[in-house]
């Protein structure tokens, strides 16, 4: 009777927790303080799952904002969301860094160009559209937002280096956009919005409509560009064509924002987009995200 009643009590138990553990599962919740969860994502060479690690301040709470991070070209997601630690608690914005991993993402190709072309320089074949990874973003904005339960929150996309490339480009050719507020930092170079270059520098071969141009300068754009970005570094590319949009950083986005200006005039758009300065900073992911920190707080809710 003894062994009985003990099989019944644990049985009875187990029927108790179960039901918990599946109403976990299917109401997600980033817990407080450093984290990652995956999401399903087919875009890229593999079906391997995609990675986000978060950070989240033990005073967020649905409303705050939630601030999707990009990485440089080292592809250290983890590094960038410990980074931004300091200003989630500060300002009590919930950070999320999706990892693009060169197992699943390689090269150039993959992140920097959205996989539009067959090749990591430029004149390549174009690739069709099912098969770019732009939709991803919004994927990865969609589980964020669904991992930590919000429905109020703002998201606002923060990109920094290759970051910013991967970004810019989804702008101009992803159709619409679930963030907020979009901010891309010190990109290297810029496909111009220009149809008689070839992408990855312009728009040839892609035929964009006048729509498209529409969805693109429609959107809630922050060009971020650091005033000491100046130099000439090993990474930077140095093509003639790269070159010719300027000698540095801060050439290149200057003349992207004036052209893309140029271009909403020319086909009589709205331009929503803007361009600001950060004083006295580089090529520095964190410096930057400090100069974002003012665009970011007015969409707290």
């Amino acid at each position: 009777m003894k062994g009985y009643s003990l099989f019944m009590g644990l049985l009875l138990l187990a029927c108790i927790i179960l039901p918990t553990h599946y109403v976990r599962a299917q109401n997600p919740q980033i817990p407080t303080g450093l984290s990652a969860f995956s999401l399903s994502e087919s875009a890229g060479v593999n079906t391997d799952p995609l990675k986000v690690y978060t950070y989240k301040p033990a005073a967020w709470q649905d409303g705050r904002p939630i601030v999707v991070v990009f990485h440089g070209l080292k592809r250290n997601a983890e590094e960038y969301c410990q980074g931004w630690k300091e200003y989630a608690e500060k300002h009590n914005f919930l950070i999320a860094c999706p990892e693009f991993t060169e197992n699943k993402f390689p090269g150039v190709r993959y992140y920097n160009f959205g996989n539009v072309i067959d090749n990591d320089n430029t004149g390549g074949n174009v690739l069709p559209q099912k098969q770019w990874i732009f939709p991803a973003i919004d994927n990865i904005i969609k589980e964020t937002k669904k991992q930590a339960n919000a429905h109020k929150s703002r998201v606002i996309i923060y990109a920094h280096s290759a970051g910013a490339q991967l970004v810019h480009r989804y702008v101009l050719l992803n159709k619409g956009t679930a963030a907020d507020l979009i901010i891309a930092a010190n990109s290297g170079w810029y496909t111009m919005p220009n149809e008689d270059i070839s992408y990855s520098y312009g728009l040839k071969g892609l035929s964009l409509t006048k729509k498209d141009f529409r969805n693109a300068f429609a959107k809630p754009v922050v060009i971020l560009l650091g005033e000491n970005d100046t130099i000439r570094s090993k990474v930077l590319r140095k093509t003639p064509e790269a070159d010719a949009q300027g000698k540095n950083r801060l050439e290149r986005g200057r003349n992207f924002y004036k052209q893309a200006q140029q271009k909403a005039a020319s086909l009589d758009l709205k331009f929503n987009w803007q361009l600001i300065t950060v004083p006295g900073v580089g090529h520095d992911g964190a410096g930057m995200a400090k100069g974002a920190i003012p665009l970011i707080e007015p969409l707290a809710r």
